[in-house]
């Protein structure tokens, strides 16, 4: 008798149990979802890119092309993309090769996706080049990811593709910049077919060399590598604001403002202590020379604008004898010069940044003189790799061009679009201005048909951060549908 009570003493306890242990995971699950909608509300939410308004920086659908010529891969908006119609052909960015395309097209990815910091501007202002989302003005239903260039209480207008804020040209942060140069031509990739011209051309003491160049120089003369740019048809031109990502025939993809705002990198080895690697950019009417030295040589490292020195380090930058990367470049009215992905100048004649690039004031051009310069072929800018006082051997030249924001009308109304050149606009309190990064390809603040084309402090969502879920689709030789690709895991900036 004491034994069968006893058991159902036990058989009670354990169903006590079980409804205990029932009710803490329905606990469990409950609270799980309260912390998702919680986090998701208030913290961090994810977001698919739909259009390339923001490319390369992020991707909308596309599809992807790696050249028939030069091998160089690269993306394609999807939207209007030709499958056997008669519109043009993507582009390889590279080489200007137009792209053959099967009759049933070719695969399309859906667009990067994101993670979002919802609540950072609840806590901090927003900063200048952040990638932002917010609310649409004009739908207010819709989100919107786009590039913030100015802020509250500011005058914003573009002048020859760059922002200027209350009349001066702004510059971009280190990672921002990194996120928007975009190709022009890089050694790396070679073009076989018969036609194409080579795009460096070298000195008498000059050869090439795989996908490099060795530069003999002798101790008391320079040897210099020119660039040659030449234009989608192969003839000689201005480096333009040529987007591969919009070729496949939406008429965005070939335009014409001249670029001088260009960055030229590489790997350099010196073969002597007196050896110096040249770098030699020119936009307009203005000179800048980049002098990369070698360490322990005494000689300074030093940069010009008009034969004037602007910075300079009392030693060398560049190991003798190993292969060093190494970057110049005139973007947004300063002059960088890294070696290995550091800064190296320490003393300098004029204004600096704050991250210690020297700045300068561009010779102003007439109108005359602008339109000359702009419409001969290859004047707007130049650019030479060279070296003096013994070889070079130099390495993976890949040159690029920052973005170009472009001085777009907004057709429908037949008006200037909002903050181009001279139709500058003043941000009240609490108003923000935002770009994409595939300027002649963005619906933003320029196109926008509110009598305020700004987004409200009330509208900001929140920060681009993160690439969690890089463009979906089939990558892998799984063959797994909508698997991301790890290799496209990135911070956003």
């Amino acid at each position: 008798m004491a034994e069968t009570k006893q058991q159902d003493l036990q058989k009670t306890h354990q169903r006590r149990k079980n409804r205990e242990s029932l009710l803490e995971t329905l606990e469990s699950v409950l609270v799980a979802f309260v912390l998702a909608f919680v986090f998701r509300a208030f913290i961090v939410e994810a977001f698919v890119i739909p259009t390339g308004s923001m490319a390369p920086t992020l991707y909308g659908a596309h599809a992807e092309f790696v050249c028939a010529d030069c091998g160089y891969p690269f993306a394609v908006g999807a939207e209007g993309f030709p499958t056997g119609d008669r519109r043009p052909p993507p582009v390889c960015p590279n080489c200007f090769l137009p792209q053959a395309v099967p009759p049933r097209g070719v695969p399309a990815y859906s667009g990067d996706r994101v993670l979002v910091l919802k609540f950072l501007y609840d806590f901090g202002e927003p900063g200048r080049w952040d990638v932002i989302v917010f609310r649409n003005p004009e739908k207010p239903d819709q989100n919107y990811i786009k590039r913030l260039v100015a802020l509250p209480g500011e005058t914003v207008e573009l002048a020859r593709g760059d922002v200027t804020i209350d009349g001066r040209v702004v510059q971009k942060t280190d990672k921002a910049q990194d996120a928007l140069w975009m190709i022009v031509h890089d050694t790396r990739w070679v073009a076989r077919r018969p036609e194409w011209t080579p795009r460096w051309v070298p000195d008498r003491g000059a050869k090439a060399d795989g996908s490099g160049f060795h530069l003999d120089a002798a101790a008391d003369k320079e040897t210099w590598l020119t660039y040659r740019h030449r234009d989608p048809a192969g003839r000689p031109g201005n480096i333009q604001d040529f987007y591969a990502y919009n070729s496949a025939g939406n008429g965005a993809q070939f335009r014409a403002n001249a670029c001088t705002d260009l960055s030229q990198s590489g790997e350099a080895t010196l073969a002597g202590a007196g050896s110096v690697l040249v770098v030699e950019l020119s936009a307009h009417k203005d000179r800048f020379r980049f002098e990369f030295s070698a360490r322990g040589s005494g000689r300074p490292t030093r940069v010009y604008c008009n034969g004037k020195v602007l910075g300079e380090a009392p030693d060398g930058a560049l190991d003798v004898g190993r292969a060093v990367s190494f970057r110049a470049a005139n973007v947004d009215h300063k002059l960088v010069l890294l070696v290995g992905g550091r800064r190296v100048l320490s003393s300098f004649a004029g204004n600096t940044t704050p991250e210690g690039d020297p700045l300068y004031e561009p010779t102003p051009l007439s109108q005359d003189e602008q339109s000359q310069v702009d419409g001969q072929a290859g004047k707007a800018a130049g650019v030479r790799v060279g070296a003096s006082g013994g070889p070079v051997a130099l390495e993976y030249l890949r040159l690029e061009r920052d973005v170009y924001y472009t001085n777009e009308w907004i057709r429908s109304a037949g008006e200037p679009g909002h903050a181009i050149e001279g139709n500058p606009l003043g941000l009240l309190p609490d108003e923000f201005f935002v770009l994409g990064d595939n300027s002649p390809n963005s619906s933003d603040g320029r196109l926008w048909t509110l009598a305020r084309p700004v987004v409200p402090r009330r509208n900001l969502v929140g920060k681009s951060f993160f690439v969690y879920w890089p463009s979906a689709g089939r990558r892998t030789p799984l063959g797994i549908p909508l698997m991301p690709d790890p290799t496209g895991w990135r911070f956003v900036h």
